[in-house]
């Protein structure tokens, strides 16, 4: 039985002329920037205030992109050479990237099977100079944030936790992004709830939000949407990372729409688990807390290597297109990722990597520095749950993994 399974980009097919309107109502209002413009600009403010109340936070900062909100927060904790901030080797390539654009250096941490950080590895990994711990909520389902906060404060280390993956999800009743001092969340096509490309910081700390809104936009504060002087602790270097009002337009839109998208991904998934939960030689990525899983993605782990390269096989050639093994899942593995293992520099200087004050923090980024996630990573599959999958669709999808994984028996067609 082959299938035409849709793309992932979750938002994307909840679109409607909500965010039209939206858009429009920008473009009449003549003030597509977020501070001033022929009238008064109001969307970009209005999104952060609902974010501000859907969080449960005290602020939070629009920004142009995920990778935005990453700089404007490490900025705001002050990382830059002489600092180490540990990931996890599951990831995304601009959270590591962020780190390097500091003029820092990223230390590994090993994932479970949750496929997030590893806490009894995040104990091992930290040093002296670890200043920041990036936990990342990785494909839709959130870290273990009880014991990561538990050994952040133990150290004095603050947290910055990347959502981008998991936004609207939770951990024990709380929204994630709200355990760490701060936290960040990507709004680019493929996440959650979308605006094509923009990114959001929150945080309940004043000095932090105040430092990253400095390093958002030009260094400064804004009174009444103009610049002006922070107090001497703030100014700071800014990076133009704000966001545009017709950004913040579908912004405000999707917020709403948010918790309805995740429940549709959430009873797709599943559903599907169901259908296929008693495959033999197969298994479910554990999840910290299941009523927190945001729901975009699926994370099926076989017996070995070989069975997982036979399953993408087979689960491709019946129409699963965009389903991947983990180790070959592009840009999101540490060891994937060239300009890491290479260790290219931002300037010929050789920075980070040669800077003086990172002389003792020497690390391997190259396939096998985490062997215990490299093991996972060759034997998992991951498959994107879009957000508007009929039944017939998941039925079909629950018999293709199944076949897939050698176990589609006559008894399980009729049952579907």
């Amino acid at each position: 039985m082959k299938i035409n399974w849709p793309h992932e980009f979750p938002g994307v097919y909840w679109q409607d002329k909500k965010e039209e309107q939206a858009v429009l109502d920008v473009l009449r209002n003549g003030s597509l920037f977020r501070y001033y413009g022929l009238r008064p600009p109001k969307h970009v403010d209005r999104y952060e205030k609902a974010a501000c109340a859907f969080y449960q936070v005290k602020h939070a900062l629009a920004v142009n992109s995920g990778t935005g909100a990453l700089m404007a927060s490490m900025r705001a904790f002050g990382i830059g050479p002489g600092c180490e901030v540990i990931v996890p080797a599951f990831l995304w390539v601009a959270t590591v990237g962020a780190v390097v654009q500091m003029d820092a250096i990223p230390v590994l941490c090993e994932v479970d099977d949750t496929f997030t950080m590893d806490p009894w590895d995040l104990q091992r990994k930290i040093t002296p100079r670890t200043k920041l711990i990036v936990p990342i909520h990785m494909a839709g389902a959130p870290c273990n944030m009880t014991a990561i906060m538990k050994i952040a404060r133990q150290h004095g280390i603050p947290v910055l936790e990347d959502c981008a993956q998991c936004n609207g999800g939770s951990y024990r009743g709380q929204k994630v992004g709200t355990f760490g001092d701060m936290g960040i969340f990507s709004l680019q096509l493929n996440k959650n709830m979308t605006c094509g490309e923009g990114g959001l910081v929150i945080t309940n700390n004043t000095h932090l939000y105040t430092r990253a809104f400095a390093a958002h936009d030009m260094g400064l504060i804004r009174v009444n949407g103009r610049l002006s002087m922070p107090e001497p602790s703030s100014l700071l270097w800014g990076g133009g990372r704000r966001m545009s009002e017709l950004c913040g337009a579908v912004a405000g839109v999707q917020l709403r729409k948010l918790p309805k998208i995740l429940a549709q991904m959430r009873a797709s998934k599943q559903r599907i688990k169901q259908w296929i939960k008693n495959t033999p030689g197969l298994s479910f990525r554990r999840l910290t807390d299941e009523q927190g899983d945001s729901g975009p993605f699926l994370i099926l782990t076989l017996s070995g290597e070989k069975q997982a390269l036979q399953a993408v096989r087979v689960m491709r050639e019946q129409g699963l297109h965009n389903v991947h093994r983990l180790a070959d899942y592009g840009l999101h593995i540490y060891s994937n990722i060239p300009s890491l293992v290479k260790k290219i520099p931002l300037s010929p200087a050789g920075n980070p990597w040669r800077l003086e004050a990172n002389r003792r923090s020497v690390y391997n980024y190259q396939a096998g520095a985490c062997p215990q996630s490299d093991e996972l990573f060759a034997r998992s599959i991951l498959l994107p749950i879009p957000s508007r999958l009929t039944r017939k669709q998941e039925q079909a999808a629950a018999q293709i993994i199944r076949k897939a994984a050698g176990s589609l028996d006559a008894r399980y067609k009729t049952n579907c």
